[in-house]
């Protein structure tokens, strides 16, 4: 099945449109979620699209996005660029790789069903007075990526990891409360097995694809 990769501006200015304005009000993930939705009306149709935001060189939002329908560009809210996207990725070629994850771990509490903690809160939490916060929450982070890698169908090259801007995101959609954290990383991996890149690659990898998340975007490096 073809899918299209996007790269979509936000023309429209919140100052020109109150239901911008409004989203505003919500902050920028949930800003995020809304507009991307535009894209790709249906009532009832459950999501297929992934996305990852940014800030172009004036500043203006920008959405960087995989779907499995092409978006739909009626609104005049957008300047969209799109094309047909079936990566194929070879065993043995070296990736740059760009991702925005929601690292997770689920832990289980006596009498109650496993629940999801941020990786980096949860390292937080079970620091001892001796350790060194900052280097226990960056190792957590970093093997959360590493362990999960493999399943994407990438070897990661360790000492090329960058992790950044760590953000925590509360939000309230429909009344209820939301809260996930997002973490940028970078660096260098090799193709292990091109099927699984393909999947990760059209379908997204980890939690928060609603809001951002899971999109793995990739270069062979020459």
């Amino acid at each position: 099945m073809t899918h299209y990769f996007s790269r979509v501006q936000l023309i429209a200015r919140p100052r020109d449109s109150e239901w911008l304005r409004d989203l505003a009000r919500h902050g920028e993930a949930y800003r995020d979620h809304a507009l991307v939705w535009t894209l790709f009306p249906g009532d009832g149709l459950q999501r297929d699209f992934i996305f990852r935001s940014t800030v172009d060189n004036n500043g203006k939002a920008c959405y960087f996005v995989v779907s499995r329908r092409a978006p739909q560009i009626d609104s005049g809210l957008f300047q969209v660029q799109s094309k047909p996207y079936r990566p194929r990725l070879a065993v043995g070629e070296w990736l740059r790789f760009d991702l925005r994850a929601n690292p997770t771990v689920s832990r289980r509490q006596e009498g109650r069903s496993s629940q999801r903690h941020d990786v980096l809160m949860d390292a937080k939490r079970s620091l001892s007075k001796a350790g060194n916060m900052r280097e226990v929450m960056d190792r957590a982070a970093k093997d959360w990526l590493l362990k999960r890698a493999t399943d994407w169908g990438l070897e990661l090259q360790e000492e090329s990891l960058l992790q950044d801007n760590y953000q925590q995101h509360r939000l309230r959609r429909k009344g209820h409360p939301i809260e996930f954290s997002s973490l940028d990383y970078q660096g260098l991996a090799r193709v292990q097995d091109g099927e699984r890149l393909q999947q990760a690659l059209l379908d997204g990898v980890g939690h928060g694809k609603g809001f951002g998340c899971g999109l793995l975007l990739v270069k062979r490096v020459n």
